[in-house]
């Protein structure tokens, strides 16, 4: 049920998840949760635009798929009042995320694992 997409975004397919968490217990990063209640009546009051999941999968962030599909921003980094999230194409060094990792120091989780985050947090 999880894959990575073209973009390099590890995606999770929710209707092939069986629901046994050997995903949650592999991921180094400890990014994923599991729906122990049916989230489906709640999602279409928060984003109706997100596909639906059923209780019983393993859920991870996709950093809004579905966003990025409309040439839109994660959600999170859109609604973030103080701009303290950037999301942009790491491999377009003109992009405003390339730009901010040249002139910062950012750490990665689990680097010397050899999971190549594409997550990158900035030291002030």
């Amino acid at each position: 049920a999880t894959f990575k997409n073209k973009e390099g975004i590890v995606m999770m397919d929710f209707h092939r998840c069986i629901g046994c968490r050997f995903c949650m217990a592999a991921c180094p990063f400890g990014a994923r949760s599991f729906n122990w209640f049916d989230p489906r009546p709640y999602v279409k009051k928060v984003n109706p635009e997100y596909p639906t999941r059923m209780k019983g999968v393993v859920e991870k962030c996709l950093f809004c798929y579905e966003r990025l599909a409309q040439g839109k921003i994660p959600a999170c980094v859109e609604a973030c009042p103080e701009k303290a999230l950037i999301f942009g194409d790491l491999a377009d060094e003109n992009s405003e995320v390339s730009k901010i990792l040249k002139e910062r120091v950012a750490l990665r989780r689990k680097a010397e694992l050899g999971t190549h985050p594409s997550v990158f947090y900035l030291i002030d």
